[in-house]
């Protein structure tokens, strides 16, 4: 709804009226058979039902959906957040934090949940790594109250290899986990690691310990389905395929907050690094407090991570990086922000960034320097 708003003001000057789900608890809400004979100009909608999404192609006028449960559009153009890329991400940060067990908690039967399932799965076989996967039918889950929900998942995370790390679908789901991890005594990040999915604020900064998850990139999502609309009330034909938005990659909070190797060298390299991702150390620094040479950490790195040392604390520091911009209390400057994140330059921040996430850098994102 920001994005919606920030295009309107921006391009449309629109009036909008607005119906958030929120509203289905004070009965509210609108479905849209209800908007029938309503004098707007176009709509902008979560739409995951074969009948309302008839009557939107009833309607008479453009119609945007937003809705992914399923597989289909039924002619009703669509914007949707990437969900492959999604599963994908979610699997990277957990394999970043030298997790060789994996496992993936989700619903059936809808095909957003597929998707990202699906993805998980895919880039956890690239990795050589075991992966799990736990699918619950949301149908079955309405008549049982908070403690029933909890129980099935609870034993079946205790029946996971440890360390293992937990990509939960939706963050709802991922603070059931850590609900259940509680309940069969299963320490979070330590013995599973969970990181959820939509980077839900009131969720993931409540919760104890806080959430990590992957942030769907919501803001935008709303622009480029405001875009879309605007174009289709301008008369352009509507297209028949879905438009697809990557998600803005991973907020890291204490949910994921550990480093894992089998090698007790990495390992201390590894807790050094991430008690170091503000001060500009190197991997001489790394190699002297390990006791060994660059050489052989080096060597032991990329035997254990596949990885070179640098690569490893580049990844970490621009994910630093990644969390201090989404932070609603972010207030630095690209200076203060890269100095921040241990870069001994902006242009060395600007460069890793690109490298690690194949995006460039917002600068608008950042104070500007007095």
């Amino acid at each position: 709804m920001d994005g919606i708003r920030r295009y309107s003001r921006e391009r449309g000057n629109w009036y909008l009226l607005s119906s958030p789900p929120a509203l289905r608890g004070v009965g509210g809400a609108l479905s849209l058979g209800e908007m029938r004979g309503w004098k707007g100009d176009g709509i902008i909608a979560l739409l995951d039902d074969v009948r309302e999404l008839g009557i939107a192609r009833s309607m008479g006028i453009p119609v945007v959906n937003l809705g992914a449960r399923l597989p289909h559009s039924f002619g009703i153009p669509r914007v949707l957040v990437n969900n492959r890329k999604c599963g994908r991400l979610a699997a990277d940060h957990l394999l970043s934090r030298g997790l060789k067990h994996l496992a993936v908690f989700g619903w059936k039967g809808a095909w957003y949940a597929n998707e990202r399932c699906i993805a998980f799965s895919e880039r956890t076989a690239e990795a050589g790594v075991t992966c799990e996967v736990f699918l619950r039918d949301p149908k079955e889950e309405g008549p049982k109250n908070w403690t029933q929900r909890v129980a099935e998942p609870a034993r079946w995370l205790a029946t996971l290899p440890r360390p293992c790390g937990v990509f939960a679908i939706h963050d709802y789901m991922a603070q059931l986990l850590l609900e259940a991890c509680h309940e069969v005594d299963l320490r979070v990040p330590d013995d599973i690691a969970v990181i959820g999915m939509d980077n839900d604020e009131p969720i993931c900064e409540h919760s104890a310990p806080t959430l990590t998850s992957i942030s769907r990139n919501s803001e935008q999502l709303g622009w480029e389905a405001a875009m879309l609309l605007d174009r289709l009330m301008g008369g352009d034909i509507p297209s028949t395929n879905d438009l697809f938005i990557d998600p803005d990659g991973v907020v890291a909070r204490q949910s994921t907050d550990l480093l894992h190797c089998d090698d007790p060298l990495v390992q201390q390299a590894l807790e050094f690094m991430r008690r170091n991702l503000t001060a500009p150390c190197n991997i001489a620094h790394i190699a002297e407090h390990a006791g060994v040479s660059k050489r052989t950490l080096e060597t032991r790195f990329r035997e254990s991570l596949q990885r070179s040392p640098h690569e490893y604390l580049t990844t970490l520091r621009v994910q630093h990086a990644q969390t201090l911009i989404r932070s609603p209390e972010n207030k630095l400057t690209l200076r203060q922000a890269a100095a921040a994140c241990g870069f001994m330059t902006i242009r060395t921040f600007y460069a890793a960034y690109k490298r690690v996430t194949g995006e460039s850098l917002d600068s608008s994102r950042f104070a500007k320097d007095a």
